[in-house]
């Protein structure tokens, strides 16, 4: 079935998780590797739980603009399918990885910039010390990190999202094994898992490239490098860019917020991080979800079918509310056991359970607004998720955590992030009900 068919909403709701299955399941590899590297930090202590947290958050925040920007390949790569455009396809497909290898020199100056990072955000000393032994290393696996992150995005553009899952899954079983063996058999602590995370993550974007070729090259032809022209920068520079630095202004602002939360201790950041793993368990969902939305809504605007797009951005919108709102019921009931999973320490049992009830609080927001971004992205409507994301993250989340966590403590930040969340909702709901979005070209 196409997006753009008159398929009833029943159909719509298959297709959308048709698509959003296996991108739930990648999603939930990610988290597995995130959850595999907090148990095992676990191991070695709290400073190392959150110092491991702190310096992931700090890498993401390092590409995100670049990755960000090549991750809107899905959405021109899927207006070309559905408009019946196969050359449009592979150009789309070859602009961008061309665009993926400015990771080289993001990964030549990423040292420097993070110790900038690090400087900026003055953590706790013991949690700079582990921190930045942790980033250094990772910070080499940037380039494959771009160019696969490029060759999945064409893929999820074509519909294809099972070999973007069986990739996610081979990095959860290459990182847990390499990890047991270089954090405790060969006694490398935490640098050991920054190796096992960058030798795992380069197997899979690798092997991203060459699957590409193999499964879509025949229909499409070669996939290669090409030098943008002046009409499809213009095109990146107003739809990839935003998209980019909407990203990487969410990123860093969450980068930011848990500067402020690292600064109230060790205990207040493990807690805030083994909390933040538990909430991937919804979020991560609704990320699958917002792609698969994008990509059909923006495949459906390719056809001709405004009225189709629509609903499907409703309907993903509504699948993820109820998620998510099952998430909030569990961080309600069984709060310190999901926190025991990770630590048994009695104070971070105690700063997490009363994290995870701010968080319960937030979920159906999260769902809706990660969804409902996902769609107005899919439609290229970027410029719009930018402004709210600089209002929302910056000046409510941010300044909100600044203002709050030194009176209130850990429980005053994350009534911030509330705040901006619910805000982030409700912002994109009315956008997506003014329809302004499907007035968007690429």
């Amino acid at each position: 079935m196409s997006a753009g068919s008159a398929a009833p909403p029943q159909g719509r709701t298959r297709e959308l998780l048709r698509l959003a299955w296996p991108l739930m399941l990648s999603n939930l590899a990610y988290t597995a590797v995130g959850f595999t590297d907090t148990l095992l930090m676990g191991r070695l202590g709290v400073v190392e739980v959150g110092a491991v947290g702190f310096a992931s958050i700090c890498l993401l925040t390092l590409v995100l603009l670049l990755r960000g920007s090549v991750n809107t390949a899905a959405t021109f790569v899927a207006r070309a399918l559905g408009a019946g455009d196969p050359p449009g396809v592979r150009r789309w497909a070859c602009v961008f990885l061309s665009v993926a290898l400015l990771g080289v020199p993001l990964a030549l100056l990423g040292p420097a910039l993070l110790d900038g990072l690090f400087t900026l955000l003055h953590p706790d000393p013991q949690v700079t010390a582990v921190a930045r032994g942790y980033a250094q290393v990772r910070v080499w696996e940037i380039p494959l990190v771009m160019l696969g992150s490029a060759a999945l995005s064409v893929m999820v553009g074509l519909g294809n999202t099972r070999t973007p899952m069986g990739l996610a899954w081979l990095v959860v079983v290459l990182n847990a094994a390499l990890a047991l063996l270089f954090i405790f058999g060969l006694g490398w602590g935490v640098v050991g898992a920054a190796w096992a995370a960058v030798i795992a993550v380069s197997v899979q974007n690798g092997l991203a490239l060459l699957l590409l070729a193999r499964q879509h090259g025949p229909r499409f032809g070669p996939f290669g490098l090409v030098r943008p022209t002046r009409a499809e920068v213009r095109s990146l520079v107003r739809v990839s860019l935003p998209a980019g630095i909407t990203e990487l202004a969410e990123v860093s602002a969450f980068t930011a917020f848990q500067g402020v939360i690292s600064r109230l201790g060790p205990v207040e950041l493990a807690a805030s991080q083994i909390a933040n793993q538990l909430a991937s368990l919804g979020f991560l969902p609704a990320f699958a979800l917002a792609s698969a939305t994008g990509s059909l809504l923006s495949r459906a605007l390719g056809a001709g079918r405004a009225e189709i797009a629509t609903r499907i951005g409703w309907r993903g919108a509504s699948i993820a509310a109820g998620l998510m709102g099952l998430l909030a019921l569990l961080f309600l009931t069984l709060p310190q056991a999901l926190i025991g999973l990770f630590n048994r320490d009695p104070a971070v049992l105690a700063v997490g359970k009363t994290v995870l009830a701010v968080m319960a609080a937030y979920q159906v927001f999260d769902g809706v607004a990660i969804v409902l971004g996902g769609a107005l992205g899919g439609a290229g409507d970027t410029r719009f998720r930018l402004i709210v994301t600089l209002a929302g993250a910056w000046l409510v989340m941010v300044l909100g955590a600044t203002w709050l966590a030194p009176r209130f403590g850990v429980v005053g930040a994350w009534a911030s992030a509330l705040v901006f969340i619910a805000f982030a909702a409700v912002a994109y709901a009315v956008r997506f009900a003014s329809g302004r979005w499907r007035k968007v070209g690429l």
